[in-house]
């Protein structure tokens, strides 16, 4: 083969894969990021977040039928570089069902790169007292807030949302929420989460 064809074959191949690139860029142009919102019980446990930023173990697998006072928002958007999500559950449980998602959260763990890491009781950041699986971690938030009084429990998700975006009640938000998020320097991976490093 003589140096002009392989140039040209290798000039085809640049070409073909552009061609290729430029497809798919169009593709997501035309169908634009992806965003779900949602109020609807109906909807709970649909959630689009990869796993790899959190298995949202904090979050009861479903809502017991016997639960009042339920308030439910879920959104989710695709970005060029990270997802923004919120997922925020609040309900009130019956004496032994309350006792008994206490239980589950003091327990709530997951394997990190050092083992098993459980989720933190923390009783001075918050409204209330709270079990919490990421405490900041690169800008992700996750935890259940525990108000004994009227056996009430808040679960809350929050990634990448700045604070005036959030659609929830904000008393229910950490005291450090969104703490450096100015300083792209401190990118919070020094924050602890149960999920390990997050890869």
């Amino acid at each position: 083969m003589d140096k002009k064809t392989k140039i040209l074959m290798i000039a085809s191949i640049m070409l073909l894969v552009l061609i290729c690139i430029g497809t798919l860029f169009i593709c997501w142009i035309i169908r634009g990021p992806k965003r779900e919102e949602s109020r609807s019980l109906d909807t709970y446990g649909e959630w689009s977040l990869p796993e790899k930023y959190s298995k949202l173990l904090i979050f009861p697998e479903a809502v017991p039928a016997s639960a009042t006072d339920i308030s439910y928002y879920y959104q989710f958007q695709e970005g060029w570089n990270r997802p923004m999500c919120q997922l925020f559950l609040a309900c009130t449980l019956t004496d032994a069902e309350y006792e008994a998602e206490k239980q589950r959260l003091s327990e709530t763990a997951a394997s990190g790169e050092n083992g098993i890491n459980r989720a933190k009781y923390d009783e001075n950041s918050f409204l209330y007292p709270a079990y919490v699986a990421i405490e900041g971690y690169d800008f992700c938030y996750e935890y259940a807030l525990l108000n004994e009084e009227d056996r009430q429990i808040f679960y809350v998700y929050v990634m990448n949302t700045i604070y005036r975006d959030v659609k929830f009640d904000r008393k229910y938000l950490p005291d450090y929420y969104m703490e450096n998020f100015e300083n792209f320097e401190v990118d919070g991976l020094d924050r602890f989460t149960i999920y390990g490093n997050g890869d």
